[in-house]
């Protein structure tokens, strides 16, 4: 994959938003598309779709927390510390790097209590790999 300068002054354009304008709370989209695998919906990705794919069980979970195998809404609440979240199941970091993505168990989600893997692309999305992310079925918006 070669990528041009531009492509790379939009994906750290990108990538600062998200450092410098974190949420408390994200309301993220997944779509299972027609070659059978989901990724996650994020508008003016500057770089190949591929790296959207959510794989390592985060394909998994999507799967369990959609309704109909299309499409799964996922509130998020990352955090850097334990917390009480009434109704979200917890995903606890394990081991990590910056580029390699961060590994997480999913605790509190009955059915779905197992390991999966975030690529770096969540450094885009949340700004960083939080400690502890919280989540829970959404709807759309």
């Amino acid at each position: 994959m070669t990528y041009s300068i531009n492509d790379l002054l939009l994906g750290a354009r990108t990538m600062a938003s998200s450092v410098f304008g974190r949420q408390s709370e994200y309301h993220l989209k997944f779509n299972n598309e027609d070659d059978g695998l989901w990724y996650v919906d994020f508008p003016n990705w500057p770089f190949d779709h591929h790296n959207l794919l959510m794989v390592a069980g985060a394909d998994n979970l999507c799967d369990f927390l959609s309704d109909n195998g299309k499409t799964t809404y996922v509130d998020v609440i990352p955090s850097n510390k334990r917390e009480d979240h009434p109704g979200y199941a917890c995903l606890v970091q394990g081991q990590h790097s910056l580029t390699g993505g961060s590994f997480y168990t999913v605790t509190q989600l009955p059915g779905f209590e197992r390991d999966i893997w975030l690529c770096p692309v969540t450094l885009f999305v949340l700004g960083h790999y939080p400690k502890y992310i919280y989540i829970k079925k959404g709807q759309p918006s």
